[in-house]
């Protein structure tokens, strides 16, 4: 790392390949890095995600980033030394000798900081606030699942500090419950946004053009924080004032049959479909109207921006870290976790009665993801990374 232009090796480590978030945007930065002539390799712990035959430009990937899956684990017994399962792991990067090792997801940090190297820059990624780095307080003595966290985060603290690991933040809430958790590492906290690769998302959309029925959309996995069964509510409510709509959810996830059976018992099971896991995302965001975000919890959101840049308002809630991706009345509605699903279809309605409406915050939302493509964020990791 001579000079500004100097080609990197930079491995990533991640438990598996999906098409979740944290994936989606690995996959997006590594292949953006090997275009521009750095070596790049991919780490996984565990087999590939039953989502990963939709990962998008799955080919592009791995005709142009070595992606293996290495194995191994980090195991705690509280009181005692970890349990290593890294030789396979450790002979790879003793072997490779890389510029920068950059962790995504906790699993991942356990097993970066299982064998650490001289000469290599260390990074983690804050993808959501990560409970094992929480620090002790009066409920940890009660709690074995707490204690467990606390003896692992000792092992890890001190891991960090011998490799000096700077840490990426991707909201301010992450940024934040790093610094309270964390102080020693705070002069090793940045913030930087997450970002998308926006020519794969963008459309030319004729706002004008006549539709029989308003699309909706929402993606992410079938889980409780992205709180899916509020959309329920909103189909029910749009459905008893006679409009003629389609809300389609995107993901799969533990509570699909659940979610269906509720929606059913609802009486929306014609307007509210659950489509799982697809592989034509940016097809859907084209061909829908507005898009839809009930999480109630969100790390960054990555989704609000794809979905801004197909050219769609979004109406979300308030999840925490995607404070700042949608600004009232301009690119969407940005409402308070705690709203009814009444006043949430209130603000549908005004979209499905205004399609002037659609298009002007629809064009504003389009233009606001400018800020989050991709180029400027490798920009950005590169000046890290040779910092």
């Amino acid at each position: 790392m001579e000079n500004s232009s100097s080609k990197l090796k930079i491995v990533y480590v991640i438990p598996t390949m999906g098409c979740g978030g944290a994936e989606v945007l690995l996959g997006t930065i590594a292949r953006h890095l090997a275009s521009m002539g750095h070596e790049v390799h991919i780490l996984c712990l565990h087999n590939h995600h039953e989502t990963w035959p939709n990962f998008p430009e799955k080919e592009a990937l791995l005709r142009d980033v070595p992606l293996h899956i290495i194995g191994g684990s980090v195991r705690f017994r509280f009181l005692k030394s970890p349990v290593l399962d890294n030789k396979a792991f450790a002979e790879y990067l003793d072997k490779l000798n890389p510029d920068v090792i950059h962790a995504h997801l906790y699993l991942s940090e356990l097993m970066v900081s299982s064998h650490l190297l001289k000469g290599t820059k260390y990074f983690s990624h804050g993808h959501d606030n990560m409970p094992q780095l929480r620090r002790l307080g009066i409920r940890t003595f009660f709690s074995k699942t707490l204690l467990t966290n606390w003896w692992e985060r000792r092992w890890l603290m001190k891991q960090y500090a011998k490799s000096k690991t700077h840490f990426i933040a991707i909201s301010k809430d992450v940024e934040d419950y790093l610094r309270e958790n964390c102080p020693s590492l705070k002069n090793r906290i940045t913030r930087v946004p997450n970002a998308i690769d926006r020519k794969r998302f963008f459309v030319q959309r004729d706002y004008s053009a006549s539709k029989p029925i308003f699309k909706m959309l929402s993606v992410g996995s079938l889980v409780p924080k992205k709180n899916h069964a509020y959309l329920i509510g909103v189909a029910k409510m749009l459905k008893e004032k006679g409009y003629s709509f389609e809300i389609n959810v995107l993901g799969d996830g533990p509570l699909k049959q659940d979610l269906s059976q509720q929606t059913i018992a609802a009486d929306c099971a014609d307007r509210l479909f659950f489509r799982g896991s697809v592989p034509d995302v940016p097809r859907w965001m084209a061909e829908s109207d507005v898009y839809l975000h009930p999480a109630n919890y969100e790390p960054f959101g990555l989704v609000l921006i794809e979905a801004m840049a197909s050219g769609m308002p979004v109406i979300s809630l308030d999840g925490r870290g995607n404070r700042g991706l949608v600004e009232n009345g301009l690119t969407g509605y940005f409402l308070p976790v705690d709203v009814s699903p009444e006043s949430f279809a209130n603000r549908v309605e005004e979209f499905i009665c205004d399609s002037e409406k659609v298009r002007k915050l629809g064009t504003a939302a389009q233009a606001f993801s400018k800020e989050f493509d991709i180029e400027g964020y490798i920009n950005t990791l590169l000046h890290l990374y040779r910092a």
